[in-house]
């Protein structure tokens, strides 16, 4: 697995997350914030302030870049985040170490198809199966396997910030400016305030699966953060 807006995931899932390197964007769920120290035998949970979850991977073991090289991640992912089909070139093993977490399998992202998973849970996604996943809470997901692991979108994703659009094919891809933008893919604007299952705020990001789906990321003003789609969002009116 999905951010950058994740969320791989996997992510996300990933995100975005879900897999890319710190100065990456929040919705690759593959990107590295901290990495254990070398001699630790106990790597706690750890909680990371809103702004730190723009970089949602955190590196607990080895490099899972290298081929051959045990490694261990965790996947810190919003509630509401869909980490979209992608595939891994290596196994995935999963567990959920908080929160609620949904596993499907599948080439495009159907809500039937997912299995939930509570902490504790244990998933499988095998090398080169496209999965997809959806974190119903905030959540970390603990994914360990064999480098190398990197994650490619089935379909390649466009990104929304206030910096623009960018398109991105791996969660490791830094992303790209594309040549056009499907017309359908956002139909909401950065700055525009919603209210959503999860509470009312501003929409600071989003990302779109062409033919498949759009989700927004939404800042509320607590400084938490939550995904929801265009369907699940109520837009607000402001006073000018």
């Amino acid at each position: 697995m999905a951010a950058r807006p994740y969320f791989g995931l996997l992510v996300l899932l990933a995100t975005n997350c879900l897999a890319q390197p710190p100065a990456a964007d929040s919705h690759s769920p593959a990107a590295a914030s901290t990495v254990a120290a070398a001699n630790s035998s106990v790597v706690p949970l750890k909680k990371f302030p809103v702004e730190a979850l723009n970089k949602r991977t955190e590196a607990v073991r080895g490099d899972r870049t290298q081929p051959g090289e045990p490694f261990v991640i965790r996947i810190h992912a919003e509630a509401g985040f869909i980490v979209m089909p992608h595939i891994h070139p290596v196994d995935e093993n999963i567990v959920v170490l908080k929160g609620r977490w949904a596993l499907g399998m599948g080439e495009h992202y159907r809500k039937e198809l997912l299995e939930a998973m509570e902490p504790g849970d244990f998933g499988f996604a095998g090398h080169g199966m496209a999965h997809f996943a959806l974190s119903k809470t905030d959540s970390i997901i603990q994914v360990h396997g064999i480098g190398p692991f990197r994650v490619k979108w089935v379909i390649p994703l466009y990104e929304l910030s206030d910096k623009g659009v960018l398109l991105i094919e791996t969660a490791e891809d830094p992303g790209r400016a594309p040549t056009s933008v499907p017309k359908d893919c956002f139909a909401l604007n950065i700055g525009t305030r919603v209210r959503g299952s999860y509470g009312e705020g501003t929409l600071i990001g989003a990302q779109c699966t062409p033919a498949e789906l759009t989700q927004y990321r939404v800042q509320k003003q607590d400084g938490a953060r939550f995904w929801a789609q265009k369907a699940d969002l109520d837009v607000l009116k402001t006073n000018k």
